[in-house]
C-alpha cells in the first residue's frame, strides 16, 4: 500500500494515523503541492487536481482523504467506523462537520501564519482573522461535545477522531489557542501519546521543523 502525500499536510496524517492504529504497512511516499510537485504529470494521473493525499491499494488509486478513511475502517471492518447505522451516521456527521468548518478555519490560519513565511509570500491577514472567526464559533460545540463522552461519536475512538486530531495537531505551530475549550484540549493531549500518533510524529512541530531543515 502506498499513501501520497506530506508530512505537513493534515489531510494526509489523518490517513496515517488511521493505517498504525489499525498497523497496516504502507510506503509513503512524499508528494510536495508547495514545490510544484502535485501538478507533474504523473501525479495529476493520481489526481486530477493534484493534491494530497492519494493512497494506491494495489492498483487500486483513491483520492479524497474523508473517502480514504472509509475506504480503510470498511475493508477492515474496524470499530473505528461502526457498522450499526446510527452509530456510523454519527461518525459521518462529527468527521464532516469538522472537516468543513475547523478544517477550513484552520487552513485559512495556518497557511497564512506559517506556510506563506516559508514560501516568502506575504500573509493575508483578513483569511486569518476569518479563519480565527471560524474557529471561535464552531470549536465551542466540539469541546461540548467531549465534555460529555470520551470521544467524539460515543465511548470509542473513530475516524472522527483521527480527522480532527489531525485537524488540530498545528494548533501550537498557527499560534492558536486552545486553552479555552479544557475537554478538546484534554482529548487532544491523550491522543497525542498514542501509538498511532507518535509512530507518525512526535509532535506537529517536529514535522515542521524536519521539512524547513531539507529546504
Amino acid at each position: 500500500m502506498i499513501l501520497y502525500g506530506l508530512a505537513l499536510s493534515s489531510p494526509c496524517n489523518k490517513v496515517r494515523f488511521l493505517l498504525h492504529a489499525l498497523d497496516i504497512p504502507y510506503d509513503f511516499q512524499i508528494v510536495n503541492p508547495l514545490s510544484g510537485e502535485g501538478q507533474s504529470p504523473a501525479h495529476l494521473q493520481r489526481h486530477p487536481a493534484g493534491k494530497i493525499p492519494v493512497l494506491d491499494d494495489d492498483g487500486f488509486l483513491l483520492f479524497e482523504s474523508n473517502a480514504i478513511l472509509r475506504y480503510l475502517a470498511n475493508k477492515t471492518e474496524t470499530s473505528f467506523y461502526p457498522a450499526n447505522p446510527q452509530a456510523r451516521a454519527l461518525v459521518d456527521q462529527w468527521l464532516d462537520f469538522a472537516s468543513i468548518y475547523i478544517g477550513d478555519g484552520m487552513a485559512r490560519v495556518f497557511y497564512n501564519r506559517r506556510l506563506a513565511p516559508m514560501l516568502n509570500r506575504e500573509p493575508n491577514e483578513a483569511l486569518i482573522a476569518d479563519g480565527l472567526t471560524t474557529l471561535d464559533r464552531f470549536l465551542p460545540p466540539f469541546d461540548q461535545q467531549l465534555s460529555k463522552q470520551a470521544y467524539l461519536a460515543g465511548a470509542g475512538l473513530t475516524i472522527a477522531d483521527f480527522n480532527l486530531l489531525a485537524i488540530l495537531d498545528p494548533a501550537e505551530v498557527a499560534q492558536i489557542d486552545l486553552t479555552p475549550y479544557p475537554s478538546l484540549q484534554q482529548w487532544r493531549d491523550g491522543l497525542r501519546t498514542r501509538d498511532f500518533y507518535t509512530r507518525c510524529h512526535k509532535s506537529y512541530a517536529d514535522a515542521v521543523a524536519a521539512m524547513k531543515a531539507k529546504t
